[in-house]
């Protein structure tokens, strides 16, 4: 079978190169780093094993059909949502909004449907366009072609209308209609799958029947010893890390629901119980001298609606005075050595030690899985997904409790005792070598068994089934 995979952002091919040395990717965005994307890559990959031909539709020049405007982080789509969902400011009245709206629905409706006909897919994958307004004109576009077409069409909600994560207040009754209309929309050829459990309930209640199908890795696939190594010390003395300091590895992109801010206010305490570590030996038999550091890496990129988000950041680690490195500006999708770049998974884990996820809310936690793919401890805010569909999996983390409050810089924090605590765990599992195995192999074996290929495989299959169904 044919099939068109879209989304407003994609991953390039591994065979991509760039037209010129910067491509047309911006520098302050996650372009092809982010979870989606990532997740886009991992489906083609599976559906070109089963021998299927796909192609990308995307809002970058590394699709094979890519449309500049499905970008949703463009001047003209913030202008959008700002009149919709914020303050009615740059036209006159409901009328002239709902006109502009229309002009730029109609162009991505022409963009889309001619990447449709040039491709002719037997059937759709469509990731978050449906369900999330943060690109309203791409989302009406993309369900008018559906209805006019009948082509099947597999939608993947990664994040929903519904999630506390995302607040949006109509500026006018046509911006309610659209929320009330097309977030999901429902016909005969579209069939609705989430990535977890609480959005597939919350659907339900809007009238909406999914299914479930978790973020995933390739277990199997892993770095072979002497890359990982190679890698591991190429990169530290890229970035001034010795072998014997510990590396605390934040992957997650800068955003404010991602709390990196409460990394840091673990890594505070971890830096302050440093004599703990002393002439001690770690899980891998390097000796922590008493002028080693611990080090707080972030790897994750900006995006560039949250810019200022990133510099309050990296105020406060500065204020805090832990030792920190951002190696953001080097990650890209794919890995390039001549040219510095390095992808984030899993080139970047191979500095880590550790790994710090304390996100508040993530409709699954890509990186988490990435942690237990690269072998590594992580330590967990125990946000509502983690709870309900991983850890009764059997996932083990060091948890860092699942309350919080806002300080009065805007920024989150975890109780100290709770921090406490949990620096004490990572102390031990970071000077254990058993207890860092077992945690990690315990986790390697609820990837493989829960959140592996092998999950996604049946998933496509399920749905390409389905789509030989609808076409009669």
């Amino acid at each position: 079978m044919k099939v068109l995979i879209i989304h407003f952002r994609s991953a390039p091919a591994k065979d991509w190169k760039p037209a010129s040395p910067t491509g047309d990717k911006k520098e302050s965005d996650s372009a092809g780093t982010d979870g989606v994307s990532l997740e886009m890559k991992k489906r083609r990959a599976v559906l070109e094993e089963m021998g299927h031909e796909v192609a990308i539709c995307s809002a970058y020049e590394w699709a094979e059909y890519p449309l500049a405007a499905l970008e949703f982080d463009s001047d003209e789509t913030r202008m959008m949502m700002r009149n919709l969902f914020d303050t009615m400011s740059d036209f006159p009245g409901e009328e002239e909004l709902k006109n502009a709206f229309k002009q730029g629905a109609d162009a991505l409706k022409d963009g889309l449907g001619k990447a449709i006909r040039d491709f002719t897919p037997d059937a759709l994958f469509v990731h978050n366009v449906l369900c999330l307004p943060i690109h309203p004109a791409a989302t009406v576009a993309f369900t008018e072609i559906l209805r006019e077409t009948g082509i099947p069409c597999t939608a993947i909600h990664h994040d929903i209308l519904s999630e506390g994560a995302y607040k949006f207040k109509p500026t006018c009754e046509f911006a309610s209609s659209l929320l009330e209309t097309y977030f999901p929309p429902t016909m005969p050829n579209l069939s609705h799958w989430t990535i977890n459990s609480r959005n597939k309930k919350a659907l339900a209640e809007k009238g909406v029947t999914a299914e479930t199908i978790h973020d995933t890795m390739d277990f199997n696939d892993q770095l072979d010893a002497g890359t990982r190594t190679g890698l591991r010390k190429e990169l530290r003395a890229k970035y001034g890390i010795q072998p014997h300091e510990v590396v605390l590895f934040v992957g997650a992109r800068i955003v404010p629901n991602k709390q990196t801010e409460v990394a840091a206010q673990l890594t505070a305490i971890l830096h302050d119980s440093h004599r703990d570590f002393v002439d001690q030996l770690l899980y891998n038999d390097m000796k922590f001298t008493r002028k080693a550091r611990i080090i707080l890496l972030l790897a994750g990129r900006p995006e560039a609606a949250f810019l200022d988000y990133k510099q309050t950041l990296f105020d406060l680690f500065n204020r805090l005075k832990i030792n920190w490195i951002y190696a953001g500006d080097d990650v890209r999708p794919l890995r390039s050595e001549d040219e510095g770049h390095y992808a984030l998974y899993p080139d970047m884990y191979t500095m880590a030690d550790f790994v710090l996820y304390p996100t508040g809310w993530e409709g699954f936690g890509n990186q988490l899985l990435e942690s237990f793919a690269a072998g590594l401890p992580a330590a967990v805010f125990e946000y509502p997904v983690f709870k309900e569909d991983i850890a009764p999996r059997g996932a083990r983390v060091v948890s860092l409790g699942d309350l919080s409050r806002e300080s009065p810089d805007g920024l989150i924090e975890v109780p100290v005792l709770v921090l406490q605590r949990a620096a004490l765990e990572i102390i031990e599992l970071l000077t254990s070598r058993e207890l860092y195995r077992e945690m990690t192999e315990n986790n390697l074996e609820v990837g493989k068994q829960y959140f592996g290929f092998d999950v996604l495989r049946k998933h496509l299959q399920d749905s390409l089934e389905w789509s030989t169904s609808v076409a009669g």
